[in-house]
């Protein structure tokens, strides 16, 4: 190829690729934009998979300390209903539906009782089934302000009672 052809070669393809910068750079300054303020994204209502299940939603914001928040303050913040009562056998299953931009987990204080693992950020849900009657308190682990409490009973006519004479 002459000298003139490789010239002009060059030419077309750095063309080309000026082309391509500004039509990206176009699209991100006047189309994207718009996109954005025009579209709405709504989760969706925390629905339990079945009858034996309590709903806990982590809402928008949760991922940022509360008001007045000092480190390693502990603080009920960041799940709704933040304090839940189950009964085993009737409702001792946990939803979590994630309404925030950030990953979060529900991991019980008490090693082995449950873990949701990562729930993912705008509509990702976990559950969990607490078998096991006792009041345990659960976090998210990257959120520290993040806690709740679950007491769980055991179901009426089970389990262990006391009678006093």
């Amino acid at each position: 190829m002459s000298s003139k052809g490789s010239t002009a070669a060059g030419i077309v393809v750095a063309i080309l690729i000026l082309g391509a910068v500004a039509i990206l750079g176009y699209y991100q300054v006047e189309v994207a934009p718009g996109l954005a303020s025009s579209t709405t994204t709504t989760a969706p209502a925390v629905t339990c998979p079945s009858v034996q299940c309590v709903n806990v939603t982590i809402a928008s914001g949760a991922s940022s300390p509360p008001s007045g928040y000092t480190a390693g303050a502990t603080t009920q913040y960041g799940y709704t209903p933040d304090n839940i009562t189950v009964v085993i056998g009737v409702n001792n299953t946990l939803y979590f539906l994630n309404q925030d931009a950030s990953i979060h987990t529900a991991t019980s204080n008490t090693a082995g009782v449950f873990d949701t693992g990562n729930i993912n950020p705008n509509g990702g849900t976990a559950q969990v089934t607490i078998t096991t009657p006792g009041t345990y308190t659960f976090k998210c682990i990257y959120h520290t302000w993040m806690q709740g409490t679950v007491i769980v009973k055991a179901a009426e006519g089970t389990g262990s009672t006391t009678t006093s004479t």
